[in-house]
């Protein structure tokens, strides 16, 4: 099965959410590109049947792992609380 990750990711403008690298929308606040990427990634689950997330970078520079499409039955690596 393949999988496809959405990115928001900071930039000058405000918040950048990708896809493949690709720009998709730029928002002015985070929770609003988060918004728009979880509905990228709900769409696309839905077209393709694949497997889709969403990772939000954070201020230590890694990503974080906050929304997943069709990913039914995977275990995850951490116990959510």
């Amino acid at each position: 099965m393949a999988r496809s990750i959405l990115t928001v990711e900071p930039v000058i403008q405000g918040w950048v959410v990708r896809s493949h690298g690709q720009p998709l929308e730029i928002r002015a606040t985070k929770l609003e590109a988060i918004s728009v990427a979880d509905e990228y990634a709900a769409r696309q689950h839905a077209e393709s049947g694949d497997a889709t997330g969403v990772s939000v970078r954070v201020n230590t520079g890694q990503s974080v792992l906050i929304a997943r499409h069709g990913w039914e039955g995977q275990r995850t690596r951490v116990r959510f609380r």
